[in-house]
């Protein structure tokens, strides 16, 4: 957010640094919610007894370790989501009769889909959404994501960065595709009997826990690699964001008041006392999160509503050197009201039922053991879609994109009110490298005519 305050001002440094506070206040209960939830499929253990250990454990080794302690123990905890990962793949397929059977039974159950080929914004998983949306839902959280930024800091040079970055997209790519299929094969193991219609698993993100039961149950040890693996996972993510979060608040609103009055003490006192405040803050938060619908998406919801105001500005103060500070100010206050709006809005309509996407049918005709046969017609109910045209209706991959373009349109407007930013007072290091070159061309900045030296002196000094 340093870059916010050299293109702009001080201000909107604190906004965007307020930003990334407000996503971490919302994300880090989800972060524990996640494990806690898949714990209490398991062990049977009660969710709000699990979050509070978890949390202090977590606030433990950050506040002791810091970036270097919470980068070694992701790398621990990655090998342990991975082994985890392909375990269940590898378990799951053979437990079914193989690679073969595991995709009959989805295509004949309608679960092998293409994109719907729609320009409809309120289409879930549309042509538009997914790769578009998702493209710029992407670059958000790869490219001005506080947590991200901090970890290409800590490496030697660009080049470190670019490496890391192609690594990166291997891997990531590697585990959406992982868990795309181990989802499969839970739907090929319980295709003809639905556990969240029977009432088996209370929610859609405990049907995952559910499977590692049945296909890993039978050997000692490995429902508990599972769990392990699930922890890893909200732990990696829990301490990097306690890191970035305590480095954002002593950078950004301490030590601009405290600055020289600060010694090394003070500094570590601080980021421990950050660390603690918030790590404590987020079981509490838990209660909230858990009325509030599928992880995933709520997750993705939120992150994107606070950070396509923030890509926004980011392209502004790059790409756009005619923007003054008071414009894009104004255009992202009124970006980030609108995002919040549409995202508050959307997640009260998830609750209340008032809209919903289409869900694909599902079967309890084989099931072995006894259930409540009302649930199951009344969860039918739940797979019969309730359409809308609101704007909070849109798929929840457009929200960084739209936040993104609404912050761009309304900063540019603003400049018919403020007026337009002498481009030459533009340091000319804080714009895009096609905007530099650009501006060179049409000769925007003045350029200097250096002093020639004296032929006599330039014949001596070739000699």
């Amino acid at each position: 957010f340093q870059y916010f305050e050299r293109r702009f001002s001080r201000r909107m440094r604190l906004f965007g640094a307020s930003l990334f506070v407000l996503k971490a206040i919302i994300w880090l209960p989800i972060a524990v919610y996640v494990p806690a939830l898949s714990f209490n499929q398991v062990s049977g253990v009660d969710i709000h007894t699990i979050t509070p250990i978890v949390i202090i454990i977590c606030t433990f080794y950050t506040c002791v370790g810091g970036l270097k302690g919470v980068v070694y123990t992701d790398v621990v905890q990655s090998v342990i989501m991975y082994g985890s990962l392909i375990a269940i793949m590898i378990k799951g397929t053979i437990d079914l009769g193989g690679f073969g059977v595991v995709w009959q039974r989805n295509l004949d159950g309608g679960r092998i889909n293409a994109p719907e080929w729609s320009l409809d914004p309120t289409v879930r998983m549309s042509v538009l959404s997914v790769f578009l949306g998702g493209t710029f839902f992407k670059l958000q959280s790869t490219s001005i994501n506080q947590t991200i930024i901090q970890r290409f800091m800590s490496l030697p040079s660009i080049k470190h960065v670019k490496q890391t970055l192609f690594i990166f997209t291997i891997g990531i790519t590697l585990l959406y595709a992982g868990c795309v299929y181990v989802g499969l094969v839970c739907y090929a193991t319980y295709y003809d009997c639905d556990p969240m219609s029977t009432g088996l698993a209370g929610r859609r993100d405990q049907l995952v826990p559910l499977l590692v039961m049945r296909v890993l149950g039978v050997i000692p040890g490995l429902p508990g690699l599972f769990v392990s693996a699930v922890f890893s996972a909200a732990l990696s993510s829990l301490s990097t964001l306690l890191n970035s979060l305590a480095a954002v608040i002593l950078e950004d609103f301490v030590k601009p008041r405290l600055g020289k009055a600060m010694t090394e003490r003070h500094v570590a006192m601080t980021m421990r006392l950050v660390v603690v405040i918030f790590g404590t803050s987020s079981i509490f938060m838990v209660y909230v999160v858990e009325k509030l619908g599928m992880v995933l998406q709520l997750s993705a919801t939120l992150q994107s509503s606070l950070y396509g105001p923030m890509l926004g500005i980011f392209a502004v103060g790059m790409l756009m050197p005619w923007v003054t500070e008071k414009s894009v100010f104004l255009g992202s206050i009124l970006s980030f009201s609108t995002m919040a709006w549409i995202a508050v809005n959307a997640q009260i309509a998830n609750v209340s039922g008032s809209f919903r996407h289409t869900k694909l049918p599902v079967s309890v005709e084989q099931c072995e053991y006894e259930f409540d046969m009302n649930r199951y017609l009344n969860s039918t109910a739940e797979y019969e879609p309730h359409s809308g045209s609101s704007v909070y209706h849109m798929s929840f991959l457009l929200y960084t994109l739209s936040g993104a373009l609404l912050a761009i349109i309304f900063s540019n407007l603003a400049t018919l009110i403020f007026g337009r930013q002498d481009v030459a007072a533009v340091d000319e290091e804080l714009l895009a490298p096609i905007v530099q070159r650009y501006l060179r061309r049409n000769k925007y900045y003045d350029s200097i005519e250096l002093k020639k030296e004296p032929k006599s002196l330039v014949v001596e000094a070739s000699d």
